[in-house]
Parts: C-alpha cells; sequence; structure tokens
C-alpha cells in the first residue's frame, strides 16, 4: 500500500509539474488549465492519503506538537 500511494503521490506531482511549464509558455490555454488545478486536487488528495497512513511526507508537512517527521520509515524505505 506504501509504494502504491507514493507512486500515485508521485505521478500526480508529476503532470502537476509538466502542465505548469506548458502554462508558462501558454497561460491562456483553458484546457491546460483545467488538467493543471485537476491535478493540484489529485495530488492533494494523494498527499493527504499518504499522510495519513505513514505521517508527514517532508518536514514542511510536520503539524503535530513532536517532531513526527523523523519517526518511522523513510519514504524511500518502503514497507518491508
Amino acid at each position: 500500500m506504501h509504494d502504491d500511494v507514493l507512486t500515485q503521490l508521485q505521478m500526480y506531482d508529476f503532470a502537476l509539474q509538466e502542465a505548469a511549464l506548458f502554462l508558462n509558455s501558454h497561460p491562456h490555454d483553458k484546457e491546460a488549465l483545467s488538467y493543471y488545478r485537476t491535478m493540484q486536487c489529485c495530488s492533494k488528495q494523494a498527499r493527504e492519503e499518504y499522510e495519513a497512513l505513514h505521517g508527514p511526507l517532508t518536514n514542511r508537512e510536520n503539524n503535530s506538537c513532536s517532531w513526527e517527521y523523523i519517526h518511522g520509515k523513510w519514504p524511500w524505505e518502503g514497507d518491508k
């Protein structure tokens, strides 16, 4: 499950970045902007799902009273 959610998040973030780059040269493309917004939502949802299961993905998302980011496995260590 860990790898599936993380892989999905990485795919959405890649698509989001590519759409942003396209929009840099095509700022009035409504279809591209709609796609960008869709990828933003998908990325946010995947990130929230990952963090609900495994804790903060980066130190920027650490919102607890303690420094939770360092506990448990690191994202690249997998479930095994």
